[in-house]
């Protein structure tokens, strides 16, 4: 091999490995080291690359239709829908001035808790319960717990 093919073979061999073989496979070697390319210049050790789940965990467990519920259980007559995407959506024919006025937009799992964001920005935090509903922490104001429809 000559040095001119060598050197094109060790610079493909490191495009290649910045840029990924193809989706899902990235080179697993040092692209300057000969030992790892093969006669025709390919690498020859690929493994498959795991991705991890986004941190924000948006679209995960906590999607879904909920029933607000007030103090001791009392259901509001409203619905919280929570997109996979991370929005959040009042259905329009809730009566409860509360949940109105907070007009939640967004969510998403923050440190195992669910994070309900308002349209002007403030946030409510929700803890899982044992039983699949979320209960806001009752020091961060009035008894508050969605339920899974």
């Amino acid at each position: 091999m000559s040095s001119l093919s060598l050197r094109f073979t060790v610079a493909a061999a490191s495009l290649t490995a910045m840029l990924g073989f193809c989706a899902g496979v990235q080179a697993q070697t040092n692209p300057l080291d000969p030992a790892a390319l093969g006669g025709d210049g390919r690498i020859t050790k690929r493994t498959a690359v795991s991705h991890p789940a986004p941190t924000n965990a948006r679209g995960g467990s906590a999607a879904g239709r909920y029933a607000p519920l007030r103090e001791a259980g009392k259901d509001t007559g409203c619905m919280i829908t929570l997109e996979a995407a991370g929005r959040a959506q009042l259905a329009p024919a809730c009566r409860d001035q509360g949940l109105v006025v907070f007009d939640p937009v967004n969510w998403r799992l923050e440190q195992g808790r669910l994070a309900l964001t308002a349209r002007k920005g403030h946030k409510v935090y929700f803890e899982r319960q044992a039983d699949g509903t979320w209960l806001r922490d009752p020091k961060e104001g009035k008894a508050l717990a969605l339920r899974p429809i």
